[in-house]
């Protein structure tokens, strides 16, 4: 609901501020007292683009704010959460133009584009009138009014569910089988180099292996001279030798262990294990020495060495990681089929979701159609009311395109005369037809929306009983919502919870525009104006007590 409304530098207005209420608002005054404004600058917060004539003088900034009460908008508050701007039950929407024509708009403060303010503002209040793009001129609402108006509620929830679970699956769907795609383009690649990883045969810490024999390998002729010098200071042929040496300080110390004490026997032991040891050494160091150092080894162990370090700079990774490497390319290549059973699998989910979608799209479809025609045997019963009594209203239904509102697109269209044929609402309606058309669809269909609605010339081109009409079907309306009607008619005017009067002030400063709020006395005064001109009668003034009083 519309709750306060400020505008400042638009066009004549000065600076106005004016609260709403719930039910009935009636703004009257003059022609050319500036009512249009007022729309313009609703426009305005609703999203509509700024006209050329809205740039204030050099210097000044034009800025229209409105404060919105959002309790019972679920769906906006759902999509200002997901904006990231911060609310409670209240949210201030606003717009401003500079001096060159650029104009901001404004959600709490947070800056947003004109696409989404009118999404928000699309729920919140809706404008009728001949300029305005809103209500029956965007025809995207028409299936929402149907909706609305048919009893399947429970239907159009399972629907809505059914298509996010169809799309959540379909965009997993494309996200999996673009994967497939790549990995089915990389296979080969895959395969070839799996084949040449295999053929090297990887085996754990490898390379530090052959490393070092390579080192030796390299260093082959001096580990031979001087293990051939170790073994000869070894070996007992020599007579110098370290076994021959210590063998006899072991015969030696046996000949005196009868005349030693015990920590000696105990070191002749050790020395006898220590001669033991020497022996097994200098075998080891003879075995060796003993070893043909072969150069066709040497080669291959460079050639396993090339291949390693031309594999690891292949796949930019390091020699110890191959192995690695090697595993998650043999799961990479298992991952291929099994992306493709996985594929499979969402492919026949996303079947099996899309026809319960459409057998739910199909049953909606069928009652939009039985509910469209009562729809049309009603509104069409309202037209002789509100002096449209060639005027025919139908509910056009064709087959859409699946989305989130089933399979169908809902166009109203109107024909004002029996000669003309059926088009849609804009093309043949004139303002004045094109209001109290949207009324008479409200009035019939619209029975849980809470959005404001605002109807201008409304009250073209009729008068007497036909205003009457017009104004009870808009106190109707409004007794569940906020309606505003801008009304050169007394009979409507007459009916409002709220009125206020539109009043243009010319001075030697210039010309302003100012609004205000009516007490009953002043309605009085105003709607006698309404019914006598600018001359007020006692007879005018008497006729619209009446008024007055038959509408409370």
């Amino acid at each position: 609901m519309l709750k306060y409304l400020s505008i400042k530098n638009l066009l004549l207005i000065d600076k106005i501020d004016f609260t709403f209420n719930e039910g009935l608002c009636v703004l009257t005054g003059e022609t050319g007292a500036g009512k249009s404004m007022i729309l313009d600058s609703l426009n305005l917060v609703s999203g509509e683009r700024a006209k050329n004539s809205f740039k204030p003088e050099k210097g000044k900034i034009t800025s229209v704010s409105a404060l919105f009460d959002i309790k019972k908008f679920i769906k906006v508050k759902k999509k200002i959460q997901d904006l990231g701007v911060e609310h409670d039950e209240e949210i201030i929407i606003k717009r401003v133009i500079n001096d060159d024509g650029k104009s901001k708009a404004f959600i709490n403060d947070n800056l947003v584009g004109l696409t989404v303010l009118k999404e928000i503002t699309g729920s919140l209040i809706e404008i009728h009138s001949q300029f305005s793009e809103q209500g029956l001129l965007d025809s995207s609402t028409h299936i929402d009014t149907l909706d609305e108006y048919g009893d399947y509620k429970n239907d159009l929830d399972e629907l809505y569910i059914l298509w996010r679970n169809f799309k959540n699956i379909e965009l997993n769907y494309h996200k999996k089988k673009a994967e497939y795609e790549t990995l089915k383009d990389e296979k080969e690649t895959i395969k070839y180099d799996l084949n040449e990883l295999k053929s090297l045969n990887p085996i754990q810490n490898e390379v530090i292996e052959l490393n070092k024999k390579k080192k030796i390998l390299q260093n082959s002729a001096k580990i031979s001279e001087h293990l051939n010098k170790i073994n000869q200071n070894f070996t007992s042929d020599n007579p110098a030798g370290i076994e021959v040496l210590l063998s006899k300080n072991i015969n030696l110390l046996d000949d005196l262990r009868t005349l030693l004490d015990e920590n000696s026997i105990k070191e002749i032991d050790s020395l006898t294990s220590l001669s033991i040891e020497i022996s097994e050494i200098a075998k080891y160091f003879k075995d060796l020495s003993n070893e043909e150092f072969d150069n066709q080894s040497l080669d291959d162990i460079e050639e396993r060495l090339f291949l390693y370090k031309k594999i690891s700079r292949k796949h930019k990774i390091e020699e110890n990681e191959i192995i690695d490497f090697l595993q998650n390319l043999e799961i990479k290549l298992t991952s291929n089929e099994n992306h493709m059973e996985s594929l499979k699998n969402l492919e026949n989910k996303l079947k099996n979701v899309k026809e319960q979608y459409e057998e739910k799209a199909k049953k909606v479809s069928s009652l939009r159609k039985k509910f469209a025609s009562d729809l049309d045997q009603k509104i069409n019963s309202e037209f002789p009311q509100l002096k449209l009594e060639t005027a025919m209203f139908k509910t056009s239904i064709e087959e859409n395109p699946m989305c989130e509102n089933g399979i169908d697109r809902v166009l109203f269209q109107i024909r004002t005369n029996p000669k003309s044929q059926m088009d849609e609402i804009k093309k043949i309606s004139s303002g004045g037809e094109l209001c109290r058309i949207a009324l008479a669809i409200k009035v019939i269909a619209q029975k849980k929306s809470n959005s404001s609605m605002v109807f201008d010339e409304v009250d073209s081109g009729i008068g007497g009983a036909v205003s009457t009409a017009v104004g009870e079907r808009l106190r109707k309306l409004g007794k569940g919502r906020q309606v505003l009607i801008v009304t050169h008619s007394p009979q409507v005017a007459a009916l409002g919870n709220d009125h206020f009067i539109v009043r243009k002030i010319n001075s030697n400063f210039g010309t302003d525009i100012l609004i205000k709020k009516l007490n009953f006395e002043d309605k009085v005064t105003e709607i006698a104006r309404m019914l006598s001109g600018k001359k007020i009668t006692q007879e005018a003034l008497l006729a619209a007590k009446k008024l007055l009083d038959n509408s409370s």
